[in-house]
């Protein structure tokens, strides 16, 4: 199973397990060094089985062309895995360098339409705590909107279809 962690970061991911680990920051460890905004990317289509991301799409100038080369560089039936920040929280709002917002509707199936993203379907999505105090606030579909930060990150799965 080859794997992709497109970002990867301080997260250096074993590649005897099939990781090629990607990133633009000469600071950090990786395989490959790329600038994550220039597009295509430095592999051929259908090459992975999984794709992780994290904490780098809202820092991308064109996250839709993004995702769209992540499509490409994808097998069909591929697992991408996508960690955001959500729009509200503190480090989202606080981080200058961030150039999209995300909340937990950003990818829905009419928006990935619109965005002529038809090929990813949405398997899971779902709230990260890092504050565990924050799960057991109740009716917190309903708080949001009073409580800046209630929410910290996103999950977003997808499956490739092609």
């Amino acid at each position: 199973m080859k794997k992709l962690n497109l970002g990867c970061g301080e997260d250096y991911k074993n590649p005897g397990e099939g990781w090629v680990n990607l990133d633009n920051n000469k600071l950090f460890k990786a395989d490959i060094y790329h600038d994550l905004n220039k597009i295509p990317y430095p592999f051929k289509a259908n090459s992975f089985d999984k794709i992780y991301m994290k904490m780098i799409l809202e820092h991308l100038d064109n996250p839709i062309e993004f995702l769209k080369d992540v499509i490409r560089i994808s097998k069909k039936g591929a697992k991408i895995v996508l960690i955001a920040p959500h729009a509200t929280s503190y480090a989202n709002l606080t981080d200058i360098q961030h150039r999209t917002n995300f909340t937990e509707s950003s990818f829905s199936k009419e928006l990935l339409k619109e965005y002529n993203l038809q090929e990813l379907i949405l398997k899971k999505r779902d709230f990260i705590f890092h504050n565990k105090w924050k799960k057991v606030i109740p009716f917190k579909k309903y708080l949001k909107i009073f409580f800046n930060g209630l929410y910290e990150d996103l999950l977003f799965e997808f499956e490739v279809k092609k």
